[in-house]
C-alpha cells in the first residue's frame, strides 16, 4: 500500500481526494493537515511514502515545509499540487527539489498517474510546468530564461472569452458569440481566472486593457 499524507486548507478538497484514495487498491490515506506547518508534524508520526502538497496555503510555506521534511522525514516525497502555475512556485520547486507538481484541474487519474510515478522514484512534473523548465550544462533543471506572461497561460478559447467579459457581455452572450454552451463557457471563465488569479469581472477588464486584449 502507498501512504499518502494530504496537505491542503480546503477540507472539502481533502475529503474528495481522501474517498478517492480510499478506494484505491494500492492507496491509503495516513493522515490530512490543513497547513504546511501542521504537516511537519503529521509526516513525523504517519510516515507516509507521498505526500501531496498545496503550494497556496496560510502561515507556514510549502517550499519551508519541504525542506524540513527532507531532513525529518528522509523517504517522504512531497508532490506539489495547485490551480495554476507562477514561475516563482516552479523556481522554488526545482530549487526544494519536490518530485512531483500536479495541476488540481487535471483530475484524479492524473494525480494517480503522478503518485505511482514518484512512488517508484520517478519525478514527475505537469507538461505546463515542464514547458517553462530548461536543462543547464551541468544536466540540472532551471526555469527557462525567459519570464512567461499570465497572459501566455491562456488557451486561444480563453482569451477570447476573457476579450469578450472584458467588454462587459454576460458570460451566457459571450458562450453564444463563442457558439458555446453555458457550461462550456463557465469551465473556460473558471479555469482563466483561476490561471491569471483573478477573480472580480472588473480586474479582468483592467488586466485585458493593460495587456492590450481590448481597446478602452
Amino acid at each position: 500500500m502507498i501512504r499518502v499524507l494530504i496537505v491542503d486548507d480546503h477540507q472539502l478538497y481533502r475529503e474528495g481526494i481522501r474517498a478517492q484514495f480510499n478506494a484505491e487498491p494500492d492507496m491509503e490515506v495516513v493522515g490530512e493537515a490543513a497547513d504546511a506547518r501542521d504537516s511537519i508534524d503529521q509526516a513525523i508520526a504517519c510516515r507516509p511514502d507521498i505526500i501531496l502538497m498545496d503550494i497556496n496555503m496560510p502561515g507556514l510555506s510549502a517550499f519551508d515545509a519541504i525542506d524540513r521534511i527532507e531532513n525529518l522525514v528522509p523517504a517522504a516525497r512531497v508532490i506539489l499540487c495547485t490551480g495554476y502555475v507562477h514561475d516563482r512556485h516552479i523556481r522554488d520547486a526545482v530549487e526544494y527539489k519536490a518530485w512531483g507538481f500536479v495541476l488540481k484541474q487535471r483530475g484524479f487519474e492524473h494525480l494517480r498517474e503522478a503518485i505511482l510515478a514518484v512512488y517508484n522514484g520517478r519525478v514527475c512534473y505537469a507538461p505546463e510546468v515542464l514547458e517553462r523548465l530548461a536543462v543547464d550544462n551541468g544536466g540540472r533543471l532551471r526555469l527557462a530564461d525567459r519570464p512567461r506572461t499570465r497572459i501566455e497561460l491562456l488557451t486561444p478559447r480563453e482569451r477570447e472569452l476573457l476579450s469578450l467579459l472584458a467588454q462587459g457581455l454576460s458570460l451566457k452572450a459571450a458562450g453564444r458569440m463563442m457558439n458555446v454552451s453555458y457550461k462550456t463557457a463557465d469551465k473556460h471563465k473558471v479555469s482563466l481566472m483561476r490561471k491569471l488569479d483573478i477573480h472580480d469581472r472588473v480586474e479582468l477588464a483592467r488586466f485585458a486593457i493593460r495587456e492590450k486584449i481590448i481597446v478602452p
